[in-house]
Formats: C-alpha cells, structure tokens, sequence
C-alpha cells in the first residue's frame, strides 16, 4: 500500500524538507492533524516536513486540516477528524482552553490525542496520550537569561506577543517573568503586545513601544525570530539599534539578524525535528505503544553571534 498525504486549507504548503524517511513500522494508518494556521511560517514548515516524512512510508495516511486563525473551525476541524475515525490525532491547538470540549469527543471516541508544538490548557492535558515538541515556558526561561546577559541585569523590556490565549504565547511570557524572578535580575517588563507572529504587525508594535517607553526600553523580547527581526530593523531605522533583541526559533530571518547585528540572540526551534519526532510518536500510538514521557521535548540550544554560525535557519 502506498503512503496518501493529503493537505486542507487556505496555504497549502510543499512537502520536501527530509532527506532520509522514517522506517515505516505499520500498516493502514490515518493520521488526523489539526493546525491551526498554515500562514504562520513555523506551522507551515512543521506541516512541510510530517507530510513529506509521511509520503515516504508505506500505509501511512496523513490528513491536515488548517484552521485558519478561527478557533470555531479548529473545534469543527477536529470533529471532522473525529468522525472520520482516524487512528490518532496530532494537535497544535489555537487557543489551549477553547479546544478542550473538541480534545474530549476525541477522548471519548477513543482516539488517542498527540499534543503537537504546543499544548492546551491543563484541564485538556488530562486527555492527552503525551506532547511532542518544544517546551514553550523554557523558551521564556532561555529569553530571559539572554536579556539578562546582555543587559546585566539592568533596564526595561517590552514583550512581542504571539497570538491572545495560545498557550504558546502565554506561557513564554510566563517563562521570561519567572526566570528573571529567579535570577534577582532588576530587570523589569515594562509592557507587552500582541503581533500575532505577524513581522508586520511587530513593526507596529516596535514603533509603539518607541513612542510608549522611549529611552526606557533597553530590551526586547520577542515570541519568535521573524518578529523580533522586523522589530529590530525598526528600532535601528529609528537610531536605537543599541536596543537588545531576543526572540525564539531559530529562523533564517532570526540568524541573519543575528549575524547583521540587529538582534542579540534566540534559541533554536527546529520544525524538522518537531514533525519527525510528532511521526514517530503518532505511529506508536496508533500501534498502541507507550510514549518514552508524557512530555517529550526537542533540544531548543541557545544562540548568540559567538554561535550563529552552527546553525542554517529551517524556517
């Protein structure tokens, strides 16, 4: 039998990242894969490389359904899934709370449910059979050391936000606020906005933060590279260049920015490991094996202009 990949939504998006497939170790397998925006870069290139992983095994069929930023569909989306009957279920949820009812009918119907680059809230956490992916709070932990190095411990920061209610905005915002408690930094946050992992959005936003806190802001912390790059050429346009910028992923905007000057530093994020590993776990699942942990993350190392050039960009 050979392997179907079938992609549905507003950005369908090229299989082709992997070199070398995953050993196919079963028969007659569908995957449902509920995302939640195929426009967002990091989600697009997850789904680029589980489908292409996919394309290369045998009985393995992998159906993707983009949300599109509307919460209502992702809960529609996951339903649909649901009642096709798929043997496992891959989500990377939009909003961590309001895709618990949608988590429980698959729950319910006995599916087993693979959190994906991001996890709901905690009461759908129950549900879960495990996580696969980064671990967003020590994202936020890994930016604050950062900001904290760069700035010695000292000034003002501002936050670019990712999208309200996700759980991946939420808790690397967490992450930042707790580890710099933890460190006795004196640095404080002097406020956050969404740009919804938009770098045009973010360019707003850095403009806004210019005119809100002025010579205040010493820092940035951004919730991924390709916003906190966007920010960065704004506020060098606009003669704070000296303003130090942290953001998350690993992105080939974030690297460049990075080895240009412009940002400080990020960790990395790869979206091929993400996907490869999300299709391991799926399978085993779907074989009714157990997961090696309930959580199970991706190495995230740090990186600065002494190390940028270890490290390519997937995204």
């Amino acid at each position: 039998m050979f392997a179907v990949t079938r992609l549905i939504g507003a950005a369908a998006v090229a299989s082709g990242l992997l070199a070398a497939p995953i050993a196919a170790s079963a028969e007659d397998i569908v995957i449902g894969h509920s995302q939640p925006n195929l426009g967002w870069p990091y989600i697009a290139a997850v789904t680029n490389a589980l489908e292409a992983a996919a394309a290369d095994m045998d009985g393995v069929e992998v159906v993707t359904l983009s949300a599109d930023g509307d919460i209502a569909k992702q809960s529609s989306d996951i339903n649909s899934l649901v009642n096709r009957g798929v043997d496992v279920l891959l989500v990377t949820s939009l909003d961590g709370n309001a895709v618990i009812p949608a988590l429980k009918k698959a729950h319910d119907a006995g599916i087993p449910i693979l959190a994906v680059s991001n996890e709901p809230a905690e009461p759908g956490q129950a549900l879960l059979a495990g996580y696969s992916g980064p671990d967003d709070y020590v994202q936020g932990a890994i930016a604050a050391e950062l900001l904290n190095d760069s700035l010695g411990g000292k000034g003002g920061i501002a936050i670019i936000e990712g999208s309200p209610g996700q759980s991946t905005t939420l808790l690397r915002t967490q992450g930042l606020k707790d580890r710099l408690a933890e460190l006795k930094s004196g640095i404080t946050i002097l406020g956050a906005q969404t740009a919804d992992w938009n770098p045009v959005k973010a360019k707003d936003v850095a403009q806004a933060f210019l005119t809100a806190y002025g010579d205040d802001m010493v820092g940035v912390f951004a919730q991924d590279d390709n916003t906190g790059a966007a920010a960065a050429e704004v506020f060098k346009a606009a003669g704070r260049g000296d303003i130090k910028v942290v953001g998350t992923g690993g992105t080939i905007d974030g690297l460049k920015a990075i080895r240009d000057g412009l940002m400080y530093g990020t960790m990395d994020q790869s979206p091929t490991t993400d996907a490869k590993q999300a299709l391991k776990f799926a399978i085993m699942l779907a074989n009714g094996e157990s997961l090696p942990e309930k959580r199970n993350i991706i190495p995230m190392p740090k990186i600065t202009a002494e190390n940028v050039g270890d490290f390519k960009g997937e995204w």
